[in-house]
């Protein structure tokens, strides 16, 4: 809003106008002015007041039709109507607030009720302006933030022994609490994970950067996954546990010479096993979620991948992603779906499914996928 406020009157009533124009002025505002409907609305979209006052009653356009098409244009920023009326029926103006009117005169218009609910109007403007400049600044913010949280995501290690990786994650908003990682240890095998941070948005995805960068720094010291993960749970407990967060994890350890595996869970969805002839949920693994409890033991399971077999793990922004009509993608459309999949990279395959299920529906939850497969023979 400008530092002397700019306020149109569109009047066709020359005494009246020039009542409100006087008193106006008198009281420190800038006026310009208009005759008629048409006329105002002109004014309105090329001088882009901080106020207008409003005639009902005018030739070529009337107060209600000049209302309703500056209203309806999006483009034009907000400018608060202060409905003129020399009709006191309730039903009028209930009218002219419903054609977007924001208040109303009554003619004669009163000196002290002219210039109150002007500056009230004034107010409101004032208010409205400074948290649009507020929302701009939080995006730009969010924007950046956005572009640093890509930062986390790794290089996938090349393929080794026949053994391929690929990876994506998709926050629901600018930033998210699902996140992957994949760590090529002194020995030449590969610490991976997916992980899901409870809620989304920052608080979610600052969770997500101090257990990132924990499980780094326990990878460094130490090879056991169940040793890792304590760590990480206590950490995390102490972290977010207050606040009502927590993280779910799928710890994953693989030699590709080998093609051993050892995967540890705390409270993430089980992973696939994927072969050619079927799909199979690694169901038997338990743990509970990091940040629950403060000492917890983990189970780790061994497995060893066959040619032509892939092991994927995902987020429920996978399984619970929702389509226009609120529908859930589903456990089951993800087992058929791979179930019918024959070509590599899998997850690839489930993510192009998925966005499909979506449409045009804005996503509702963070998507992680991260897929280890084994090349056919």
């Amino acid at each position: 809003m400008r530092d002397k406020p700019l306020i149109l009157i569109v009047e066709d009533n020359p005494a009246s106008l020039e009542i409100m124009q006087v008193r106006l002025e008198a009281s420190g505002y800038q006026v310009i002015t208009a005759t008629d409907g048409e006329a105002g609305l002109e004014a309105a979209q090329s001088s882009l007041p901080d106020l207008i006052l409003l005639d009902l009653m005018m030739p070529r356009m009337d107060g209600l039709e000049v209302s309703r098409r500056l209203k309806a244009n999006e483009q034009l920023p907000f400018m608060p109507i202060i409905m003129v009326t020399a009709k006191t029926d309730t039903k009028d103006v209930i009218a002219g607030l419903e054609a977007g009117g924001d208040e109303y005169l009554t003619k004669p218009v009163d000196h002290g009720s002219l210039v109150a609910r002007v500056k009230s109007m004034l107010r409101i403007k004032e208010l409205h302006d400074t948290v649009l400049e507020q929302s701009a600044q939080l995006e730009n913010q969010l924007k950046t933030a956005s572009k640093i949280q890509t930062l986390f995501w790794p290089d996938l290690p090349e393929p080794t022994g026949g053994l391929h990786s690929w990876a994506v994650s998709q926050p629901a908003a600018y930033v998210g609490g699902d996140f992957y990682d994949a760590i090529t240890l002194p020995d030449n095998s590969v610490l991976a994970y997916v992980a899901d941070v409870s809620g989304k948005g920052v608080p979610a995805a600052l969770i997500m950067a101090a257990v990132s960068t924990k499980v780094r720094a326990e990878a460094a010291l130490q090879q056991d996954l169940n040793l890792i993960l304590q760590a990480v749970n206590g950490a995390t407990y102490e972290l977010a546990s207050a606040e009502g967060y927590f993280t779910t994890m799928l710890l994953l350890k693989y030699w590709p010479a080998t093609r051993k595996m050892e995967m540890v869970r705390a409270g993430h969805l089980h992973p696939l096993l994927v072969s050619a002839s079927q799909v199979s949920e690694i169901s038997h693994l338990k743990g509970v979620s990091l940040g629950v409890l403060d000492e917890v033991k983990y189970e780790i399971a061994e497995l060893r991948l066959n040619p032509g077999d892939s092991l994927l793990l995902f987020s429920d922004g996978v399984t619970e992603a929702e389509n226009e009509r609120v529908e859930q993608f589903g456990y089951q459309r993800l087992i058929d779906h791979l179930s019918a999949s024959s070509s590599f990279p899998r997850g690839q395959g489930v993510l192009g499914a998925v966005e499909t299920w979506r449409g045009e529906a804005v996503a509702n939850d963070d998507l992680t996928i991260f897929e280890v497969w084994c090349e056919p023979v």
